[in-house]
């Protein structure tokens, strides 16, 4: 290993340029996994009425604006004038010259809150829950779509990234990088979680290699039918927002249809049981 490095350079190798390789690969990740714009419910203005043409729901999370190495330039400058003032104890006044640069950068965020506004307006035009709607987008503006499944895959692979080095230690620098960033609280995301079972009482046996821990879906069976979607965690679902989701409120009630007095083993085997054809029990 003392052979390896050899002697120290003079001038002495400070590592400046490797330095400037880890700033530049921050800001890389900082861009690649900064948060998506928030996106809530739409309100009308004014006490106004729903339309019953307009969707008004949140659209699916998207970045509209992300670190740039010309906003940290700009951080920069705001760092050198506060500090001037504060060792001086006054104001100091300096030339600061509109440079064709700030000019750019002014218009590209201009234009990116047309693009934030024409987004809202196409969300407020369909449903793409709804049968037919995603084709038209498709055709009309893939744009809109793509973008939104291009930041679902940055959120799953910064999650699973994360959880692999959680869970198997740090192999390559690459690796080393990205957990150096996620502990300093430099870049963040989603996580991969199973949610608990809540309803290990309402099985037959909660023992782990019992068969009837395996029962299919009709045997946990509620007293409803969900509709669709009642399982969803993002867009409109059931109460509103994920802290008061509860997928009972979407669900159509079982009696006087087909088969509603019961479908789960027990019940379809005390109808086989049963003179009159029907279950005695209705689940």
């Amino acid at each position: 290993m003392y052979a390896r490095a050899g002697a120290e350079s003079n001038p002495a190798e400070t590592g400046r340029a490797f330095g400037s390789q880890l700033s530049a690969a921050e800001l890389s990740a900082r861009t690649r996994y900064a948060p998506p714009g928030e996106s809530n419910r739409e309100e009308m203005l004014n006490g106004g009425a729903r339309p019953s043409h307009v969707n008004l729901d949140a659209t699916q999370p998207v970045k509209y604006d992300v670190p740039s190495e010309y906003k940290e330039n700009f951080q920069n400058k705001a760092a050198l004038r506060a500090a001037i003032e504060s060792e001086t104890g006054q104001p100091v006044q300096r030339v600061d010259t509109v440079g064709e640069d700030e000019v750019a950068y002014l218009a590209a965020m201009k234009s990116q809150g047309e693009l934030a506004d024409f987004d809202r307006y196409v969300n407020s035009m369909i449903d793409p829950r709804q049968p037919g709607n995603l084709k038209w987008l498709m055709e009309i503006y893939p744009q809109f779509v793509d973008r939104r499944i291009k930041q679902v895959h940055t959120d799953y692979e910064f999650a699973l990234r994360n959880q692999l080095i959680d869970s198997w230690g740090v192999n390559t620098f690459d690796d080393l990088h990205f957990k150096y960033l996620v502990d300093q609280g430099k870049i963040e995301g989603p996580e991969l979680r199973r949610n608990p079972d809540e309803f290990a009482d309402d099985k037959y046996a909660a023992g782990f290699l019992s068969p009837a821990k395996w029962l299919g879906a009709g045997d946990n069976r509620k007293a409803g039918l969900r509709l669709p979607f009642a399982s969803a965690k993002t867009g409109k679902m059931p109460g509103g927002d994920r802290e008061n989701r509860d997928p009972s409120l979407w669900e159509l009630d079982n009696r006087n249809q087909p088969l509603g007095r019961g479908r789960t083993t027990k019940t379809l085997a005390q109808g086989m049981q049963s003179n009159t054809g029907r279950p005695g029990l209705r689940v």
